[in-house]
């Protein structure tokens, strides 16, 4: 029998709150791969999850505001995902959770190539609705929700022990605000610290223009909210426990790939930000965990995005991941078995088209352009991970070289550029 995929994808998650997650440590990260360089496409929820779904870079979906579903489903993306692709190859199929903004505008809509289909409509709302098989329902809370779509994931999970393989999303909406978690966790991290080196950065000098005069960031409404995202996130530890359990009581977990990513990380205070979208590590940076059968458990530097889950679960599933239309993303499924990621990319785009700017990685350096302002920034993260000092004298004619190439091509010629 073929193996399963389940993605789990949280919502506004930073790397460094992956440790705090203990179940989900000891179960998937000492189970499998971390990988401390994983990317998300755009850090903004709508366009990183129109990529994950389609495995297309922004500037080829073009879905670039956070009210995605519909300029999604007007260009027909809905039409080919990895979601369709399995089904059409006899994968069931089930999504679990927090979609595209925009979905609620269009309640009873069911995305094709998903057999079950369990969807939050409203976000940040007391008694959101709830899109079941296209039925519009209630829960009490978008906490509630996460809970409602996790306990459907496991009993989507149970009823194909024995009917051959599948492929599941579970989106929690956690740790996106209002940060409300459960009365078993709220007080958990009542006394974490929030001081990161890059907080309220003192020296915008080398930071673009637009940057430099903006006010602080209070220390203690960020603290807030980080102890929210951690308490939150105890939750979907033990929804992930949960459904764990219910993979190993079913004989299913030794023949169930599973991998964790958020759609985006977040920023608190760093260089003087709040929220997402931007270009700078705490925002685009994502946790990125694979665990599968036979793979060795391991960390790595390689350089991997949302966009290769596409790929890599086609592969799994023994489909040709090119076949109809060239993804951006490459199969991680070759490295994850063997271990060797020497051939692999060698450098990554990261972009927001609507913001304008791209951020390319490559080795140890983070170069980012402000097209529309015509600035840049250039670190070196190995001497500078905080990025408190550009490089202001490089010459980086070869990296905007590099990035103009990235950002100007898609499929097959995409991954070349990257080698």
């Amino acid at each position: 029998m073929a193996d399963n995929v389940l993605w789990i994808v949280t919502d506004d998650q930073m790397r460094s709150t992956l440790r705090t997650m203990d179940r989900t440590w000891k179960r998937l990260v000492r189970k499998g791969v971390h990988f401390r360089r994983g990317y998300s496409a755009m850090p903004l929820c709508g366009p990183a999850r129109a990529s994950i779904l389609t495995s297309r870079y922004p500037h080829n979906h073009g879905c670039d505001s956070n009210m995605t579903h519909q300029p999604f489903v007007a260009q027909g993306h809905d039409r080919d995902t990895a979601a369709t692709r399995l089904k059409a190859a006899g994968y069931s199929t089930g999504y679990f959770g927090k979609y595209m903004n925009g979905l609620a505008q269009d309640p009873t809509y069911v995305a094709p190539g998903w057999d079950r289909w369990v969807a939050l409509l409203d976000g940040m709302i007391d008694a959101p609705r709830v899109n079941v098989d296209g039925t519009v329902r209630q829960v009490e809370s978008q906490r509630e929700f996460d809970r409602f779509a996790a306990k459907r994931l496991r009993r989507f999970i149970r009823r194909h022990e024995d009917s051959g393989p599948w492929f599941a999303v579970f989106s929690p909406t956690a740790p996106h605000g209002p940060y409300t978690p459960s009365p078993e966790h709220a007080d958990d991290f009542d006394d974490v610290e929030w001081d990161p080196p890059a907080f309220n950065e003192s020296d915008m000098t080398d930071k673009p223009t637009w940057l430099r005069d903006l006010p602080p960031q209070e220390r203690r409404r960020m603290r807030k909210i980080h102890e929210g995202k951690l308490e939150e996130l105890q939750d979907v530890d033990d929804q992930i426990d949960k459904v764990l359990d219910v993979l190993r009581r079913t004989g299913q977990l030794r023949r169930t790939w599973i991998f964790f990513v958020s759609d985006n990380g977040y920023l608190l205070g760093e260089h003087r930000l709040f929220h997402k979208s931007q270009p700078y590590e705490g925002a685009a940076g994502v946790p990125f965990v694979a665990r599968g059968p036979g793979v060795e458990p391991r960390t790595v530097d390689a350089l991997v995005s949302q966009v290769d889950l596409m790929p890599t679960t086609l592969d799994i599933a023994g489909l040709d991941p090119d076949d109809g239309r060239e993804l951006d993303g490459r199969s991680m499924l070759g490295p994850l078995q063997s271990g060797d990621w020497s051939a692999w990319r060698r450098r990554l785009i990261i972009e927001n088209t609507n913001l304008d700017w791209a951020l390319l990685r490559e080795k140890s350096l983070a170069y980012i352009e402000h097209r529309g302002k015509g600035e840049w920034e250039l670190y070196d993260l190995e001497r500078d991970p905080h990025q408190l000092a550009s490089l202001r004298d490089a010459d980086v004619t070869e990296l905007a070289r590099k990035t103009a190439e990235l950002t100007g091509t898609q499929g097959r010629a995409l991954r070349r550029f990257e080698q």
